[in-house]
């Protein structure tokens, strides 16, 4: 019993936190004894950084009876023999009579009493925990070591039926208490369907959440639970009537690996016996192809007595919510949700019927092709209060299909652009099958909201002007709106709505009645951000005579917007399948059909390569006549892709002897900053008899995707590079006056492709061809621009981010050529292996960035400064800093790292400070050593992790460094806190030295050491010695 209420006063005084005035806003705390969440109407609270806890749900769950005197603002707690009284504002408490301390005043919140709690030491034997990271507080009641008697299973489980109400209610599970039951924390009841009882054990157990199964705690009887309307079984569904079950119960230990499973208990099977009979054989058949109810009928065998049923309701629920589905749902629908079936006098045992048009799943959502269904029957008691309604077992599921249609099926609603308007809404969906009775169809967009009440009727009284009208074509359609489409309801389309999609089959009889009306869409919110534009002036080229794709060049100016496209991918369309070609046409081909091109934020010229194919598959070649179409690809979703408009057509004919070279490539050479940076290689043309010569042609990327053979034809020779022909392929270093096309000096910084033309000769003269463009190249500097020097690092300032940390260095030299200056923090462990490769290809977020100012520097980094593996900068871990000088011309290569010595730096917080007011003396009863007590006081614990009370021998020499060396287990460990500490020490407990006190009769005296918090700093602080008063003593 001492040790009981040793467990209450724990709880009470765990983690010493002032109580403060106002509540914080904070993550909800939660409190566990044994393994056991604590439920409580008035929650933990955080107050001013201080927790406080409903002290009467702590008490009774820990055996105590609570009681409270409103009188006297006192709250008595009694169990057995032992009384604890607690006052609220007091600081005091008692048990039995005898006062004992409280750091912090119980208080009275909305009708709660609410107790502070504070972290103990284990002195009294019990495990308090406070996890900041979860805000939860765990309290062990028992010893850490098991006991010897282990816990038993549970015995004498009993299922019985209590009630008629379909569900979990019906359930009672009563067992016997387990062996040993002390050691349990709770019991765990779970109802397992019978089919699957031989496969469950205790690791089953161990894995079914806590929705799927029913707590029960100790109370010294055996218990009997009762379970409820929601109640689950292990597979997650809810319990109902007509199913066998058998029940487990997990007796779950306080200690780790001793729970114990029972055996199953005898099966039961839920009968309602008062409710009105079943219907049975409940079937689901697809008989049409209307895309909607029309296509579902349903059959199933009347109840065997029909005396006090009224009528039958169907409930067609989607198969992924069959399982929570039971009586109460059905009774709870709206008559919107299920379909009535008359009792009938006919003598058949069967009933049957197709649903209408209108029918709805239990969502309320239309009936489709394409979802899986299944059927329940409830049996519609005549009286409710003497004879219940029943709910039949289900159907199989069912899925309708739409091989065959004669309504039509919408098969896809895409965002597609980013006007704001119906623009962005395409519609795509498949025809009726027979169309020789259909004039049109209507498109009609509904607010979801709406959706549920949109029917036929409600589409024929539509305005003309609210709908969107399409011709048939005899292929299924896709359809973009556009910008004055409005909805149903006449509201302009626009962003931020949700809407269904409907396709109404106009009847070429004029008759309204006649019309059909497809299912809703899937829902479809249009959102800003989705556009993809088309490229504009496609155009194709004869360029060659290879017969093959490479006869062909490919031009078109950009997307205006590129931002959500990820590349382009040109299509060759034999003239004759050009004007049915399409999006869908272009998404559906596989990469065998198209070239991709790459975006380069310029307009594009392509040349197609000899294996390029049309859209049939078949080679590209002379004689054949093409349109080309380039598709815009979205980055983020295929259904955004758009089409460009078709290129004029074009035939590929043998007309020039003339050809192109080819593999042209390009690169930096030197440093001059002219043209004699610039080497051009290329393969000569595959015939030079009728070549002259070749002329390279400098052009900047910006002009590159307009740049053609009439153009090329036009350039002045000072704006080209003549290159004799060889018999070879061909190298050719510009010279320093070399200029780009437009006449520019060829020079750094600046973005260029190069082009070879070639001239014909001889009957040849005045021909030319020109080849592709070559990679884009930026001439820079192959040198490395200076490093800083100097580099330091600092520590000032006690934020534990990158606010304490100072960076100096003294600027580089020559900062012509430098655009800036990046400050890179690497752990000590890492720092080894960091090169400018490395520093190179750090995320910007991990280094931080400096604008060049023409003066050394010295400054502290940010709050979110990070080290270059992405941590925060923080207390007590080794960095290196480095810092590197970064090239503008942009060429990583030529950046530079500070070189050794590199600057080694710990930060720390603020240093500990010293306990003071040190006391310690001998407890004594009649004469007897009990323990010693410490006291000591603490002007601040900030950044202290743990202080170490030292008993030393009087006549040793002690300082700070000694106490530092002291083996564990030679101190006795406190968690900090603010203001006075008390601790209480075994006689047995170690001297410095690792004697016993209680072995030794000489003087001894007491010293703190404050030890910092390992993340914060190394510092420690040790107190003054205090005498331990009292020692040596008789009657050890």
């Amino acid at each position: 019993m001492k040790k009981f209420w040793a467990v209450i006063l724990t709880v009470v005084c765990i983690l010493p936190l002032l109580f403060q005035g106002q509540a914080q806003a904070a993550a909800p705390i939660s409190v566990v004894i044994d393994g056991v969440r604590l439920s409580s109407p008035q929650p933990p609270i955080m107050i001013q950084n201080r927790v406080m806890l409903p002290m009467r749900v702590i008490f009774q769950k820990l055996g105590a009876k609570v009681t409270w005197n409103q009188k006297t603002q006192t709250v008595t707690a009694v169990r057995d023999n032992s009384t604890i009284v607690l006052k609220i504002n007091a600081k005091t408490a008692t048990i039995n009579g005898k006062f004992t301390a409280l750091d912090v005043p119980a208080k009275n919140l909305k009708g709660t009493t609410m107790v502070p709690v504070r972290f103990v030491s284990e002195a009294l034997g019990e495990k308090i925990g406070w996890n900041s990271r979860t805000q939860t507080v765990t309290v062990t009641t028992s010893d850490s070591s098991a006991p010897d008697n282990s816990l038993g299973p549970v015995t004498y489980i009993t299922l019985k039926d209590i009630g008629d109400s379909g569900d979990g209610r019906d359930l009672q599970v009563s067992f016997s208490k387990a062996d040993n039951e002390h050691q349990a924390s709770q019991y765990r009841v779970f109802v397992v369907k019978s089919s699957k009882a031989s496969a469950f054990n205790e690791a089953s157990a161990f894995n079914v959440p806590p929705s799927s199964y029913a707590a029960v705690f100790p109370n010294g009887s055996d218990p009997s639970l009762n379970l409820t309307a929601t109640s689950r079984d292990t597979d997650g569904e809810m319990i109902r009537e007509n199913q066998a079950y058998v029940a487990y119960v997990l007796a779950v230990s306080k200690f780790s690996g001793s729970s114990q499973l029972s055996k199953a208990s005898a099966p039961l099977t839920l009968l309602n016996q008062r409710a009105v009979d079943a219907v049975s054989n409940v079937r689901a058949t697809d008989v049409s192809n209307f895309g909607d109810g029309r296509d579902l009928s349903v059959s199933f065998t009347r109840a065997a007595s029909e005396n006090n049923i009224s009528t039958y309701r169907v409930f067609v629920v989607k198969t992924q919510n069959a399982s929570g589905f039971n009586l109460n749902t059905a009774k709870s629908l709206p008559s919107t949700s299920y379909t009535n079936v008359s009792r009938t006098s006919s003598g058949s045992t069967t009933l049957s019927l197709n649903l209408g048009s209108s029918a709805r799943d239990t969502s309320g959502e239309l009936i489709r092709s394409g979802v899986p269904y299944t059927v329940y029957v409830m049996s519609v008691s005549s009286n409710e209060n003497t004879m219940p309604s029943k709910l039949s077992s289900p159907s199989s599921s069912l899925t309708l299909n739409s091989s065959s249609s004669a309504v039509p099926v919408i098969t896809q609603v895409t965002d597609i652009s980013d006007y704001g308007d119906g623009r962005d809404l395409r519609v795509s969906f498949n025809k009726v099958t027979d169309e020789s009775s259909i004039s049109s169809y209507r498109i009609y967009v509904v607010k979801s909201t709406n959706s549920g009440s949109f029917d036929l009727n409600r589409a024929n009284n539509i305005s003309s002007s609210n709908y969107t009208t399409v011709g048939k074509t005899g292929n299924n359609q896709t359809h973009a709106l556009n910008s004055g489409s409005r909805d149903v309801d006449g509201a302009a389309i626009r962003n931020g709505i949700y809407y269904r999609v409907y396709v109404m089959a106009v009847s070429s009889s004029g008759s309204a009645a006649n019309h059909v009306l497809s299912a809703a869409s899937n829902e479809i919110m249009l959102l800003s951000g989705n556009r993809v534009d088309p490229v504009s002036n496609v155009a194709a080229s004869d360029i060659s005579d290879f017969n093959d794709g490479r006869d062909l060049r490919i031009s078109f100016n950009r997307a205006n917007n590129e931002s959500n496209i990820s590349h382009y991918r040109i299509f060759a369309v034999k003239y004759n399948r050009s004007s049915s070609f399409d999006v869908n046409s272009a998404n559906n081909l596989s990469s065998y059909y198209y070239t991709q091109v790459n975006k380069t934020g310029y307009n594009i010229s392509q040349t197609l390569s000899a294996v390029t194919r049309d859209t049939d598959g078949d080679y590209i070649r002379s004689g054949s006549s093409y349109r080309i179409f380039v598709l815009s690809v979205s980055s983020s979703n295929a259904d955004s892709n758009t089409l460009s408009s078709s290129s004029p057509y074009v035939t590929l004919t043998g007309n020039q002897l003339v050809t192109a070279v080819t593999n042209i490539a390009v690169n930096d050479i030197s440093d001059y900053n002219d043209g004699r940076d610039l080497r051009v290689t290329f393969n000569r043309a595959a015939n030079e008899t009728v070549i002259d010569s070749y002329r390279v042609l400098v052009v900047k990327n910006s002009d590159a995707g307009r740049f053609d053979l009439s153009w090329a034809n036009n350039v002045g020779s000072s704006n080209y590079t003549y290159v004799s022909k060889t018999g070879s392929n061909l190298t050719a270093n510009l010279s320093s006056a070399a200029r780009d096309v437009n006449g520019d000096q060829i020079q750094n910084g600046i973005a260029y492709r190069v082009f070879v033309l070639s001239v014909g000769s001889g009957s040849y003269a005045g021909t030319y061809a020109l080849s592709s463009y070559s990679p884009s190249i930026t001439l820079t500097g192959n040198t490395a621009v200076p490093a800083v020097t100097n580099v330091t690092a600092a520590d000032d300032g006690n934020n534990n981010d990158g606010r304490d940390l100072i960076i100096s260095f003294k600027k580089a030299d020559n900062e012509s050529r430098i655009s800036g200056y990046r400050v890179y923090v690497v752990k000590v462990a890492n720092a080894e292996t960091f090169t400018l490769a490395s520093a190179n290809a750090v995320s910007p977020q991990n280094y931080t960035s400096l604008d060049k100012t023409g003066r050394d520097f010295n400054q502290s980094l940010t709050s979110d400064s990070r080290d270059v593996n992405g941590d925060r900068i923080r207390n007590m871990t080794p960095y290196q800093v480095f810092v590197l000088s970064v090239s503008s011309d942009g060429v990583a290569a030529n950046n530079s790292l500070s070189g050794p010595p590199y600057p080694s730096i710990t930060l720390e917080g603020t240093k500990v400070a010293a306990p003071i007011n040190v006391s310690a003396n001998v407890y004594s009863e009649n004469g007897v050593a009990q323990y010693v007590a410490v006291s000591f006081s603490v002007s601040s614990s900030v950044n202290v992790g743990k202080y170490r009370v030292m008993v030393v021998p009087q006549e040793q020499s002690f300082g700070e460094s000694g106490a530092a060396a002291v083996a564990e287990g030679n101190y006795t460990e406190v968690d900090p806190q603010e203001g006075t500490i008390s601790v209480n020490l075994p006689l047995n407990v170690n001297n410095v030295l690792g004697a016993p006190l209680q072995d030794s009769n000489r003087s001894y005296k007491v010293v703190i050491l404050a030890v910092g918090n390992a993340n914060e700093t190394s510092s420690t602080a040790i107190s003054a010695e205090a005498p331990l008063t009292g020692w040596p003593m008789q009657g050890i």
